[in-house]
This record gives structure tokens, C-alpha cells and sequence, in this order.
């Protein structure tokens, strides 16, 4: 009998699921033919072969079908995709960077039907032939939100899709232990002849004991070496040198400490997003209150310092993300200002994209194209840009040439005439083309055409004729919305070979004292370099009576010894409130005032240090 009951509850089981297997099938089936199948294919016009790209598509019911959150704009295939889709009629668009020819159609999907579309994509110019090559050396792996999943085959596709030469990622990264061997490993892997992956730092990145209200500067770095010659690891040097939000703790370094480091590491540094903060709640953290609505700043405070006394930098944005006009208008006239007072210093553009921020996952979104004599490395790339061969762009392609020489280069002011060669193109995801073209002649406007319509490309000659020092470089607009536009690097015309400013060193009064009694004490100071964390000792100066004055170079900290008290080092910046308040308290607009770098100047020659030292046990 119980074999009975079992084989019918057995029958009854099977004849359920088979039921339930055919039900779901219906339901599969019905799905099916409630929408519609469009399967496409993206290749190259000229090799035939598949293409990495961005799709956008907006359905029927005027939605835009996304892949992941930190997208918004479509989704990026490596050539192929396929999509289940409402029937109707949908628009499907695809870009792949600025060279390359956007190609849009619409289509009538029908239900439960399937449609193939091939799209061939063709440049509108190939700048990489004529030895430009387009890289972002900002963007984030992981920033920090981490709200979003991210791997490295999502940033690799990200950058093919982008068209980018060089895609250069930043900390952190989706690995545990990150060391320079790993990642260059994960990301080699997935690098092509076309599109090189790389890692580096936004480094320094640094809050004055981590208050975000107090930004000394972000950089980002180019060519950087992962290893010193003892083995040190650049990552967890250069993290070890930069407080971040709320790292009120950590002991303090100044960004010029890590410019040393990078330089020494056979890497070039620029400042990023210069003029950029904005207001916000902040605080709870590291000792700080809780604020609802503070001025939160990721500006470039220190930058007037680090150019005085060096410039301990090599160059700055003057593009970071294409919505930022006011902060990147700001950040050009700076770039003029510097250029205006001697410093070459170059021009650069970076998206501070973030892969793990919901939109974020935009590089390439403005970009530096670098010209190279040569094929493409990373070496050649991180000097070509410290040199200023560059243009940057929201979109426009602009490709300046001074007796066919790129940006950068260096002319006689002899009264010869010159020929100035510009050849400019929209951005091949831009439709409306472009508006105007300019020349300026040490940032002021020399030269300036507006075409009556829109044109999608342009060549013109203009003859310059110099005999003072001087410097120019062009700019080409588009007509969107978002004002999409290119800046060339700077041509400069010399009365005299070039000779940059001078560092300004800084002169101090040093006073040595007891802590408890306040005694003065004679002994000797040393000057202290760091690079990131690591630190030598340079010149000695002895110290009688207590008091002396002494000039050193202003990147130098001060060693005070005496003997039979605990040695005590400061800092000409960090340990000189009037200086350090002076840096950290700057507002977007005092970075293009030219009075700003003579305050600074002014403050580094009268600083005052007294160690007030502790005898030893």
C-alpha cells in the first residue's frame, strides 16, 4: 500500500511540474512575442573589423536603455550587441570618441520580429597618423563612494569605446593589495595596441589636516615609476604624503614634497581642477563638527607657491569635465597668467571621471591629445606633455602648427614672418559643427574668425610677425550646448634664449629656545628634503646665541639639534601660520590675480621659526 501511495504522489509531482514547465514555456513564448529583437553590429568603414563604441538607444517609449548605473548615456558593446526591445519607433545612435563620424538611424521595430543593423564607422580626421594621440590621466577605478560594482574589463571597454590611446587609472583599484606589479599586470592584460591601459596616482592629493575646506591641491601623474630604486612601493609613498577628507592625524606634507618624489620617479605632475569648489554638508568625522552647508574645495591653493619656488610642477588642467565653464574659464586665465610671467608651464585637460559613482563612468570626457615624434609610449607621452605639445578638447579636434612645428616649441622674436597653421574639425558626435576660431597673443585676443554657419571642418594660415617675447595659442568653439571647444599648447617667441624664473628661496629667522624655560640655545639647523615621505638631509647652518637668519631653498624643512635636547623639525609652510593661512584661506578668483604670488613672495622672505625644543630624558 505504501508503495502505492508513493508511485501515485510520484505521478501526481511529475504531472505538476510538467504543467508548471509548459505553463512557464507559454509565458516564455508570449514574452517573446510581445517585443521586438534588434541584434547590431559596429565595425570599423576601413578594415571591416568590429569596433568598440558607445550605443545609445532610445526606445519607443522614450526611454534610454542602460547597462549599468554608471553610464547613463547608452551602453558601450565591443562591437556587437543585441537588445530585447517594446515595438515601435526607436532611435539607435553610435559614437566612439571624437575622430570618428557618429552614425544614427531610426528603425520601426515589430512585435516579436527580429532586426540587423550594420553600422560602418568612419573618422572624421585621424590625428594618430599625423602623430597626436588623445589620453585621460584622471580617472577612478574607484573613487570612494563605491556605489556601484566596477571591474577592470568595464574600464578597458570604457576606454576602447572612447577611442582613447591611453587611458591612465587611479586609485583605488578592484583588487586587494594593490602593488604597481598587479596592476600593471591586470591592466596590460587588457591593453591593445590602440588603446594602453595603465595605473597611476591623484597624487598629491591633499587637505590641510583633512579638512576639506582647507585643499592644498589635487595632481595626477604620467610616467610614473612604481618601484624606487630600494624597492619602495610609489603607491603607499604617495599615500602616505596626502591626507585625504577627515585624516586630521596624519602627519602633514606639502605637495611640492610629493612633486620631488614624482619628478624623482621619472614621472610628470599636473594640478587638476584648479578653480573647482562648491558648497555642501560635510563634517562628522576626524574631530570635525558636522556641517550643513560648508565651502568644500578641491582647489589649487598651494599652486602660487609651488610655482614661485619651482615651479615644482609641470603643467595644469585647463579642462576638467566638460560641464565645469566657469571653473575651466578660471583655469585658463591662470594658465595665461603663469604663461604671461615666465613659466611654461603646460596645458592639460582630464575628466575626473569615477567608474563607481552613478554618471561617473565618462572618461575621455575631455581629453589631452600629445604629439609624438616617435610611436606611442608611456615615457614619451608623460614628456611630450610636460613639454606642452598638446591641444585639450570637450569635442573639437584643433591641430596648431608654427612653421610646422607643434605646440611647445620656441622662435626668435627677429620680426621674420611665421606662419601659423590651424586645422580644426568637429568632434565626430558633433553634428552642429563648429562656431569660431581665435588667436591669442599672450592671452589677449589677437586673431578671430566666426563663421556665418556652422562648418564641420576648417584650415587657415595666418603669418605672425614678433620681435618681443611673447607667447600665442588658438582656440576653436563649437555651437552645442555645452560650448564644446579645443585649446593648443603655447608657441613662445624669445628676444633671448629662455631662461625660466628664478625658485624663490625662503628667507628665516630661526630662534631656538627651551620648551620649559625659554631659554635660547645655540646649536644647528639642517635642512631637511622630502620626497613623499621619504626624507634627506642637506646643507647645516650653525645657530649661536639662539637666534639667526639664514636663506634656503623654500621645498627645504628645518632640522634644529642642540645637544641634550630631542631634535625638533619645522616647516617653512606647514609650521608658518601666516604663510600657511595665507595659502589655504584662497578663493577661486585670488588664483588670476597676479597680486596673490607677490603676497606669497612677500611671505617667504620674512618667515619666523622658533623650536621650542624638549630635553631629553
Amino acid at each position: 500500500m505504501k508503495t502505492i501511495c508513493r508511485a501515485l504522489i510520484a505521478g501526481m509531482l511529475i504531472a505538476m511540474i510538467a504543467i508548471g514547465v509548459a505553463c512557464a514555456m507559454a509565458e516564455s513564448d508570449s514574452a517573446q512575442t510581445k517585443v521586438a529583437v534588434l541584434r547590431g553590429v559596429v565595425v570599423d568603414a576601413e578594415t571591416g573589423l568590429p569596433e568598440p563604441c558607445t550605443v545609445a538607444i532610445i526606445d519607443s517609449k522614450g526611454r534610454t536603455v542602460l547597462e549599468s548605473e554608471g553610464f547613463k548615456d547608452g551602453f558601450r558593446c565591443d562591437g556587437r550587441f543585441e537588445k530585447q526591445l517594446p515595438p515601435g519607433r526607436t532611435r539607435v545612435r553610435v559614437t566612439r570618441g571624437f575622430e570618428v563620424v557618429a552614425e544614427e538611424r531610426t528603425v520601426e521595430l515589430a512585435r516579436g520580429r527580429e532586426v540587423r543593423m550594420e553600422f560602418r564607422l568612419k573618422r572624421r580626421v585621424d590625428v594618430r597618423r599625423r602623430g597626436w594621440f588623445a589620453g585621460d590621466s584622471h580617472a577612478h577605478m574607484i573613487h570612494g563612494e563605491n556605489k556601484l560594482p566596477v571591474d577592470f574589463n568595464d574600464v578597458a571597454l570604457a576606454a576602447k569605446a572612447e577611442d582613447l590611446q591611453f587611458l591612465s587609472l587611479a586609485q583605488a583599484w578592484s583588487m586587494e593589495n594593490p602593488t604597481p606589479e598587479k596592476l600593471e599586470a591586470e591592466l596590460s592584460r587588457r591593453s591593445s595596441p590602440d588603446c594602453a591601459l595603465t595605473w597611476n596616482m591623484e597624487a598629491p592629493k591633499n587637505y590641510y589636516r583633512g579638512d576639506a575646506g582647507r585643499c592644498l591641491g589635487h595632481c595626477w601623474t604620467l610616467g610614473l615609476r612604481g618601484r624606487t630604486g630600494s624597492g619602495r612601493d610609489a603607491i603607499s609613498l604617495l599615500m602616505e604624503a596626502s591626507a585625504h577628507d577627515y585624516e586630521s592625524a596624519k602627519p602633514g606634507f606639502a605637495n611640492f614634497e610629493s612633486h620631488q618624489f614624482i619628478h624623482e620617479q621619472g614621472g610628470a605632475v599636473f594640478y587638476s581642477h584648479p578653480a573647482r569648489w562648491w558648497t555642501g554638508p560635510w563634517g562628522g568625522q576626524g574631530g570635525y563638527a558636522k556641517q550643513e552647508n560648508m565651502r568644500i574645495s578641491n582647489m589649487a591653493v598651494e599652486l602660487p607657491l609651488d610655482t614661485l619656488i619651482g615651479p615644482t610642477y609641470d603643467g595644469l588642467d585647463v579642462m576638467t569635465s566638460s560641464g565645469e565653464l566657469q571653473a575651466n574659464g578660471l583655469a585658463f586665465d591662470l594658465w595665461c597668467l603663469l604663461l604671461n610671467h615666465g613659466w611654461r608651464v603646460a596645458a592639460t585637460a582630464s575628466s575626473d571621471s569615477c567608474f563607481d559613482r552613478p554618471g561617473g563612468a565618462t572618461p575621455g570626457d575631455v581629453r589631452t591629445y600629445a604629439y609624438l615624434e616617435g610611436g606611442f609610449s608611456f615615457p614619451a607621452v608623460a614628456k611630450a606633455t610636460a613639454l606642452g605639445r598638446t591641444f585639450v578638447t570637450s569635442g573639437p579636434l584643433l591641430l596648431a602648427a608654427l612653421e610646422k612645428q607643434p605646440p611647445g616649441s620656441s622662435f626668435a622674436a627677429d620680426g621674420h614672418k611665421r606662419t601659423l597653421t590651424l586645422e580644426a574639425w568637429a568632434s565626430g558626435a558633433d553634428d552642429q559643427g563648429l562656431g569660431k576660431m581665435e588667436v591669442l597673443r599672450n592671452g589677449v585676443l589677437f586673431w578671430s574668425n566666426q563663421w556665418s554657419q556652422p562648418c564641420l571642418s576648417a584650415k587657415t594660415n595666418i603669418v605672425i610677425t614678433e620681435d618681443q617675447n611673447a607667447w600665442y595659442c588658438a582656440r576653436v568653439f563649437g555651437t552645442g550646448a555645452r560650448q564644446p571647444r579645443a585649446i593648443s599648447g603655447a608657441f613662445y617667441f624669445e628676444s633671448k634664449p629662455y631662461e625660466p624664473p628664478a625658485p624663490i628661496p625662503a628667507s628665516v629667522r630661526v630662534s631656538l629656545v627651551d620648551r620649559q624655560s625659554g631659554a635660547k640655545l645655540s646649536g644647528k639647523v639642517t635642512e631637511v628634503f622630502f620626497k613623499a615621505s621619504l626624507q634627506s638631509d642637506g646643507k647645516s647652518h650653525a645657530i649661536t646665541g639662539g637666534e639667526g637668519e639664514l636663506t634656503t631653498p623654500a621645498i627645504a624643512r628645518l632640522r634644529a639639534e642642540v645637544p641634550g635636547y630631542e631634535p625638533l623639525c619645522l616647516s617653512p609652510f606647514l609650521d608658518n601660520p601666516e604663510l600657511l593661512n595665507t595659502i589655504t584661506g584662497l578663493k577661486a578668483e585670488d588664483l588670476v590675480k597676479w597680486v596673490t604670488f607677490e603676497r606669497v613672495r612677500a611671505l617667504l622672505g620674512r618667515v619666523q621659526l622658533e623650536f621650542q625644543l624638549q630635553r631629553k630624558p
